[in-house]
């Protein structure tokens, strides 16, 4: 009698996860469906897409940015360096898409996605330039004074901040040296 049972409560939990599982699988397919038309409207209007897609690089870039003074490049190097390689990937990711769009006469975002790009590239070079010099006087991105960090809103900005800090240690151990 038992045994009856368990096959019993078996073979409807086995019924019921096949048609979960399929049940979930044609919910996907509806929102597949949905996202297709909702890709193709928006190609209807590139430049709302590509808009849209301006406004998402922008939100991601304040994020980034804002991991990023909260460490020490001097200390949090490597830190540093990976959030600045996530923005990277995530500006490749945007790429053929901007590409697409470029097509369409709609050269914006790609522009937006290459400076960016160069200015992540810089950003890393400092910091390797950063990591060779000596740590005597250790450069506190984040410091008791954060007031400096408020203008930072971009790549371009951080490149240039981190820039500065490199400059003023190489000038005093090269002052050091003397």
């Amino acid at each position: 009698m038992r045994l009856k049972r368990f096959i019993a409560v078996g073979a409807v939990l086995t019924c019921s996860t096949l048609l979960w599982g399929c049940g979930n699988g044609t919910a996907n397919n509806a929102s597949q469906q949905q996202n297709d038309t909702v890709r193709s409207e928006s190609w209807s209007d590139p430049k709302r897409l590509e808009a849209s897609h301006l406004e998402a690089l922008e939100r991601m870039e304040k994020d980034h940015i804002h991991r990023m003074v909260s460490l020490s490049a001097s200390t949090d190097g490597d830190k540093v360096i990976t959030t600045l390689e996530r923005s990277s990937q995530k500006l490749e990711e945007m790429r053929p898409l901007a590409e697409m769009l470029q097509h369409e006469g709609h050269p914006a975002l790609l522009q937006r996605i290459q400076d960016m790009s160069g200015d992540i590239q810089s950003s890393k070079s400092v910091i390797a330039e950063m990591k060779n010099l000596p740590q005597d006087g250790k450069i506190k991105i984040q410091s008791e004074n954060s007031d400096s960090l408020h203008h930072i809103s971009s790549f371009r900005d951080y490149h240039q901040y981190i820039q500065g800090q490199v400059q003023s240690l190489d000038g005093k151990s090269t002052q050091m040296s003397h």
